[in-house]
């Protein structure tokens, strides 16, 4: 297997990093949006790319306030090999880098491969109850 390097998402990417996203979660993300973040913060949209190929994804998101970690994603065919513990350690950096003491994310109790990882990562369960709204466009 080739060896894998870690950068920003770039547009041409998008197709890609949607498509991997399937493997994981309905569709819920589009184009339009992908390319707004990376145009905002084009430090904090990373992607693994092996053979030319997409193989994972973080994306962090800061407000001077909390800093969150969203879409972590590995292909099935490329996980266990220390891409997701290199995509965190990247959106650390480059967290911490715009002035982030802590970040946030949200992982389903289910997946249980993802919880193992953020534990041996250091992050700790937190019990508060987390709600979202979807806007209507």
């Amino acid at each position: 297997m080739s060896e894998t390097t870690y950068r920003n998402a770039a547009f041409e990417d998008i197709p890609q990093m949607l498509k991997l996203w399937q493997e994981f979660w309905p569709p819920q993300d589009s184009e339009d949006d992908l390319k707004r973040k990376i145009r905002k913060d084009p430090d904090l949209v990373c992607v693994a790319e092996c053979d030319g190929r997409i193989v994972g994804t973080i994306i962090g998101g800061f407000d001077e306030w909390w800093a969150w970690i969203y879409r972590v994603a590995v292909h099935p065919e490329h996980q266990r090999q220390g891409i997701a513990r290199r995509l965190f350690s990247e959106i650390h950096q480059r967290l911490a880098a715009r002035g982030a003491d802590a970040a946030c994310l949200i992982a389903s109790p289910s997946n249980e491969a993802m919880c193992d990882l953020l534990r041996k990562l250091g992050y700790q369960e937190k019990s508060d109850r987390r709600f979202s709204f979807v806007f209507q466009r």
